[in-house]
């Protein structure tokens, strides 16, 4: 398998085809270092964009629907491109691992999240049911790790369910900013808090919007929230809260916009409730906000700070405490040198360490193992 000619598949029946971690980081670096890059993923039209050709799986209209009708119509369109490698990215994806090695392809699983926490933390499950449906991902997790030619891992903690000796840590760190975003200076941006990411209660978006007239500032400054948000009814919920008066809401935009939008900010929002996986993960908004020198507000659990106090980029709160959020966000509003000098260390660290630069030879190299361990043989026994 040479790195120049080999063609590489990234499939998703969930992820819309600009995903951060899936497009913008790996399609790319592949494509950038040689490889034939196809991503089979939601979008509404073929297109190739910088390289990679992205071949379209139509959004479903619930998960029902996504099991049912898309997924065997994305595994038939997987089958039959007959990649050298595929790289898959959902667990529902899990079970056509066996059949992709028996046409003579390695494949790739990409465990974003622990599997089976993020199942106990699923709001739209009952919860009399969770301790089961979370049982049968620790399965799916296990015959992934039994049956896939190589495990990446989103983070230390998800790489745990899996056997070290095929499992690599690429983490989602930022890659370097388009050219087409600019960052004012700290002093030119707007009166603005930002969250840009998925709205949900488990990424503490009711303690921001609770937050903000507990900050006791004065009018111009807002809550910018950027992002789908689930379940349906939570944004009618959220109009509910005192502190709704202070936010601007903005629903689903590409990435770049998104970027752009975060980049007019001074202060960023990282604030996971303890559920599940959300203590043990450092989330991958923390390391944006630094990113573009927006210091930031973030949830005081190991990881983050070990990040936070090591780089000094911002301030760390219990993040189920609507005051002492509102507090942080006072001290970053009311101390603007201290806020920008914060912002800058944090650039400043994803620039030395932090970046995507970094875990992208981590991911280069796992598929160098595979392309240097020959020819699949002994698939069928092993699956």
């Amino acid at each position: 398998m040479s790195e120049s000619h080999s063609t590489v598949v990234h499939v998703s029946t969930v992820h819309h085809w600009d995903d951060s971690r899936i497009f913008r980081r790996m399609c790319l670096s592949l494509a950038r270092h040689g490889y034939d890059v196809v991503l089979l993923a939601v979008a509404e039209r073929e297109q190739s964009v910088d390289g990679v050709r992205i071949v379209p799986v139509p959004a479903a209209r619930n998960r029902l629907a996504r099991l049912l009708l898309t997924l065997p119509r994305v595994a038939r369109q997987a089958l039959g491109m007959r990649a050298d490698v595929y790289q898959l990215h959902d667990p529902e994806l899990i079970p056509l691992i066996p059949l992709l090695r028996l046409r003579g392809a390695k494949v790739i699983y990409d465990a974003h999240e622990d599997l089976v926490l993020q199942v106990l933390e699923k709001e739209y499950l009952p919860r009399r049911i969770r301790p089961a449906v979370a049982a049968i991902g620790g399965l799916l997790c296990r015959f992934a790790d039994r049956t896939a030619d190589h495990v990446l891992a989103a983070s230390s903690k998800v790489a745990e369910r899996y056997d070290a000796a095929t499992c690599t840590v690429v983490r989602n760190y930022p890659e370097e900013l388009s050219e087409t975003i600019s960052t004012p200076d700290y002093r030119d941006r707007g009166a603005l808090a930002v969250y840009a990411g998925g709205l949900t209660i488990a990424r503490g978006v009711v303690q921001m919007v609770d937050a903000m007239p507990l900050a006791g500032l004065d009018a111009s400054w807002r809550l910018l929230l950027v992002g789908p948000h689930s379940p349906d009814d939570l944004i009618d919920r959220l109009r509910k809260r005192p502190g709704w008066d202070l936010v601007s809401h903005r629903t689903v935009v590409p990435p770049n916009e998104a970027r752009r939008l975060m980049a007019n900010c001074r202060i960023g929002l990282a604030l996971l409730q303890p559920i599940g996986q959300n203590v043990d993960v450092q989330p991958t908004k923390l390391f944006e906000y630094m990113s573009l020198g927006i210091p930031v507000v973030a949830a005081n659990y190991p990881e983050c700070r070990r990040v936070v106090e090591g780089t000094g980029c911002g301030l760390l709160v219990d993040p189920t405490d609507p005051e002492a959020i509102g507090a942080a966000i006072s001290y970053l509003a009311t101390h603007p040198d201290e806020a920008e000098q914060m912002g800058r260390r944090g650039r400043e660290a994803v620039a030395t360490g932090y970046s995507w630069s970094t875990e992208e030879k981590r991911m280069l190299e796992a598929y160098s193992l595979l392309r240097d361990s020959g020819s699949p043989a002994g698939t069928a026994s092993r699956c």
